[in-house]
């Protein structure tokens, strides 16, 4: 099992940032920035005000080749259905990642959490944890895909800060 926290602050105010992570502009140009395909599966909302959840599937292809430790288990694009619940009363969504191969080989879970640190200032940590049970090489995917995830989580802050910029809140 390799665990692992990715924390980024945002000068912006906790309600902006999940507007702006619900934003349909701001994913298109986010996953077109991290040359990801996405596809929605489902989007539900339901309560209102700190009552709301909000449940989403997305899945996600990368426009990238097949890295080589993967090309055994993987035919084609490697393809993952994400699962996110959001919860406003904390904050929160958690997250689960469902591959499109070895699905019974392999777990990936988190939790992404945005908070106040200031006047206008928010620190979003996502505590991840990712297992793979193939003998030899599980410990070695585990790793590979944690890095993946951190260097996808660095371009998604790159850009959202300037999304965040561009994209003022309108008063």
């Amino acid at each position: 099992m390799h665990k692992y926290t990715v924390e980024d602050d945002f000068e912006t105010t906790v309600d902006r940032y999940w507007a702006v992570f619900f934003d349909e502009e701001y994913n298109k140009g986010l996953f077109e920035h991290l040359a990801i395909t996405r596809e929605v599966l489902e989007i539900t909302r339901e309560g209102e005000g700190q009552d709301e959840v909000i449940r989403r599937r997305i899945r996600l292809t990368p426009q990238r080749d097949v890295p080589t430790i993967f090309k055994r288990f993987v035919k084609g694009a490697i393809q993952y259905t994400e699962h996110n619940v959001f919860t406003r009363k904390k904050d929160t969504i958690d997250v689960k990642i469902v591959p499109g191969f070895m699905g019974d080989k392999f777990t990936s879970v988190g939790t992404y959490i945005v908070r106040a640190t200031g006047d206008n200032k928010v620190r979003r940590t996502f505590h991840g944890e990712i297992n793979c049970s193939v003998p030899l090489v599980g410990g070695r995917v585990e790793k590979h895909i944690a890095g993946e995830v951190i260097d996808g989580y660095k371009k998604t802050t790159d850009f959202t800060r300037r999304w965040l910029r561009e994209h003022p809140a309108s008063e």
